[in-house]
């Protein structure tokens, strides 16, 4: 399986000059937990809502004057659309991190991969198979 066919495509890319305030309005707006930071359309930095209450709230910063390229996690660790899902499991758990930056050939954003999102693929698969199952069995009566 391909990571393109998991990932959220398109996530909300902001500019590394965003108010990590806005950033806080627009993750909360959008029930996201993260953007990703973009300059030329590439991508240069991710902040998720760990990054604000770490380094903005945590390290009492005022979250009307910092912004995203000051707290977002860099460098960003990215996939291809082409790669399996299996390789980006394996490099999200190299680097510890629940979100990877899937990029195009021309290595702009083309979407998200999280956690979340193949927990979700996993049990949409588990529960095609349990059809499956149940189909095969009743046949073999």
């Amino acid at each position: 399986m391909k990571v393109s066919d998991v990932m959220v495509r398109n996530p909300v890319k902001v500019g590394p000059d965003t108010p990590c305030l806005q950033l806080a309005h627009l993750m909360r707006d959008r029930g996201i937990g993260s953007v990703v930071v973009v300059e030329d359309g590439r991508p240069i930095g991710i902040v998720t809502e760990r990054d604000l209450v770490h380094r903005v709230m945590a390290a009492s910063m005022n979250p009307e004057a910092c912004t995203a390229a000051q707290i977002s996690s860099r460098p960003v660790v990215a996939v291809s659309v082409h790669a399996d899902v299996e390789m980006a499991v394996d490099t999200m758990n190299e680097y510890g991190i629940r979100r990877i930056v899937v990029v195009d050939d021309r290595d702009s954003v083309a979407g998200i991969l999280t956690t979340d999102d193949l927990a979700r693929r996993l049990r949409e698969m588990s529960e095609e198979l349990a059809v499956k199952l149940m189909i095969l069995s009743q046949r073999k009566r």
